[in-house]
């Protein structure tokens, strides 16, 4: 099933107010209403606002750390040249598999992938006769295999902090009230029915923008899935894109990209 983003889901929804404003005339002023709508309003904008700041810290710091995990193995693997072809073999089918697993799932899920990165250290315990010139660049993989592990705790944990279902009740619940309110008081006047359809659109833009945060995806797209896509090229192997994440439109295959697995 193809992924709805914000702009193209608020475009529909746009389409189906317009028509209700056409089909459905409000009663007109109305004290209640009067009343319920600015509380309800008010409500929504402090609660919608508060996650959206929230769910934006989460997207933008999994970003990071997203980015900073694809820099160190990049390093790792460049380091591996001091120890020889037959062990830079290994790693790199070792991070291929690793980023395989990885790009299957939706990012902060590290639990699969967990023995390809297990099997790194493994291959570092294995070397012997270290050349005293690649003696530091030996601690430095331990190193970056430490920092690697810290991404993954990190971005696992950060991953896992979502709305939970009686947060989205919440703004359901108000967003309901807020477009039943507009309808309901609506007039048969040209401006209310299209102030009343532009209201409504963005109410359904800003669940939709915080329903993508949650999603890590901005504009329908997966949080920064081309810079892992760029480890297959820096280690010499095809880059793989799963088929699920192209056919909802989550991932995008780049036009310079000919071959790819």
């Amino acid at each position: 099933m193809k992924y709805i983003y914000s702009a193209k889901g608020s475009a529909f929804a746009c389409i189906i107010f317009s028509i209700m404003s056409f089909f459905f005339s409000g009663i007109g002023y109305s004290s209640d209403v009067e009343l319920i709508l600015p509380t309800s309003t008010f409500l929504f904008a402090i609660i919608a606002g508060f996650f959206i700041a929230r769910l934006s810290n989460r997207f933008n710091r999994i970003r990071e750390l997203i980015a900073s995990e694809d820099a160190y193995w990049f390093s790792l693997y460049k380091m591996s040249v001091l120890f020889g072809k037959k062990f830079q073999d290994k790693i790199r089918e070792l991070i291929d598999q690793y980023y395989m697993i990885a790009l299957d799932y939706e990012p902060g899920i590290y639990k699969e992938n967990a023995s390809f990165f297990h099997a790194v250290y493994d291959e570092l315990n294995k070397v012997k006769n270290i050349p005293p010139k690649a003696e530091h660049i030996y601690d430095e993989m331990f190193m970056l295999l430490t920092q690697i592990e810290n991404v993954r705790n990190q971005s696992a944990v950060i991953s896992r902090e979502k709305l939970t279902s009686g947060q989205w009740a919440i703004l359901y619940i108000l967003s309901g009230i807020i477009i039943f309110s507009l309808y309901y008081a609506g007039v048969p006047e040209s401006y209310f029915q299209v102030i009343t359809v532009l209201l409504s659109t963005a109410l359904v833009l800003i669940m939709l923008i915080i329903r993508d945060l949650q999603n890590l995806r901005i504009g329908g797209t997966l949080i920064v899935t081309e810079t892992g896509e760029e480890i297959f090229d820096y280690i010499g192997k095809l880059r793989y894109y799963h088929k699920s994440y192209i056919k909802d439109g989550s991932t995008k295959i780049p036009s310079s990209i000919k071959k790819s697995r």
